[in-house]
């Protein structure tokens, strides 16, 4: 893309023609983790679009492209800055883009939610911590000036009780920070070791854990489950959950993971599990929602066995 006015390069929304996407550029979440590498040189010839319930949502691209794309955005005219902060608000990152004398052009809606007032466009960069203020502002220049990217951790003004790891990085006539709540990591950490605690409580006490997409397939099949139903993990890769079932039993089971993956809560279904070379066994099943930013990305599963 030449260099210029993104006004310049862009058409109106509603002139645009819809890509078109070939079957090799389309790859969803789970293939792409299990063959990365060859994604990831497919990503360095052409765009490679990233299906989420079989739509694509995100796009592997090079830095190379990446780097065309934004630089024209970093402009200062008003229509510039405007598409921009569209981009920026566009992502789920705290990203704030100052100028050349460390003061706030751009944020992005998460950076103005975790930082407040300090995020005004023409706001020094020392009101973004409680303490380390002027320190951040003089990084700040140093990477605008110097074009060297540094790190620096600060507590936000705005939340005395977390810490957060700004990355900072040469922007076109200025510095792009990304701030990484690490505070929201070691949670996350916490909540991963008590995840997985519950899940060896569950298998100690008989029950299996299953994870599924919002539309009903099996995701990463474990042991316990290959166990309990006599199928091979390879055979309930990607497998309905419901197929799993007697026939009798799919019709509840199907219909409370719609409501569950609709967002609707946790739902609790009585069945029959399909057991290979045995008879049905009497199972009790448990489906909640994994939500993240309030979307629901996956279902959580447990089965445990009942009185016939």
């Amino acid at each position: 893309m030449p260099a210029g006015r993104i006004g310049d390069q862009l058409a109106p929304m509603s002139d645009i023609e819809p890509i078109r996407r070939g079957e090799q550029q389309c790859v969803t979440a789970s293939q792409l983790v299990r063959h990365f590498g060859l994604w990831q040189e497919r990503a360095a010839r052409e765009p490679v679009y990233v299906l989420h319930r079989g739509r694509p949502r995100f796009v592997l691209t090079s830095i190379d492209v990446i780097e065309a794309l934004c630089a024209p955005l970093a402009a200062t005219t008003s229509d510039d800055n405007t598409a921009l902060a569209a981009l920026l608000d566009g992502d789920e990152a705290i990203n704030i883009i100052f100028d050349r004398n460390g003061r706030v052009s751009i944020a992005s809606r998460a950076a103005r939610a975790r930082f407040g007032e300090a995020t005004r466009p023409g706001t020094r960069a020392t009101g973004l911590a409680v303490a380390a203020g002027q320190m951040i502002e003089d990084a700040i220049l140093r990477v605008a000036h110097g074009g060297i990217a540094e790190t620096i951790e600060i507590i936000p003004d705005a939340f005395r009780t977390r810490r957060f790891r700004c990355e900072l990085s040469p922007f076109p006539n200025g510095c792009l920070l990304r701030a990484i709540d690490q505070t929201t990591e070691q949670e996350l950490l916490v909540a991963r070791a008590m995840l997985l605690a519950s899940t060896l409580s569950n298998a100690a006490a008989g029950a299996v854990c299953v994870r599924l997409s919002p539309r009903g397939y099996i995701v990463a099949p474990t042991p316990a489950l290959s166990q309990l139903t006599g199928i091979s993990p390879e055979a309930l890769a990607n497998a309905r959950f419901v197929s799993l079932l007697t026939v009798a039993s799919r019709v509840e089971a199907g219909e409370a993971i719609e409501a569950v993956a609709s967002g609707e809560g946790p739902r609790r279904v009585d069945a029959e599990l399909l057991v290979h070379g045995a008879s049905p066994l009497p199972v009790t099943i448990g489906l909640a929602g994994t939500a993240i930013s309030a979307r629901i990305e996956e279902l959580a599963v447990t089965i445990v066995r009942t009185c016939a």
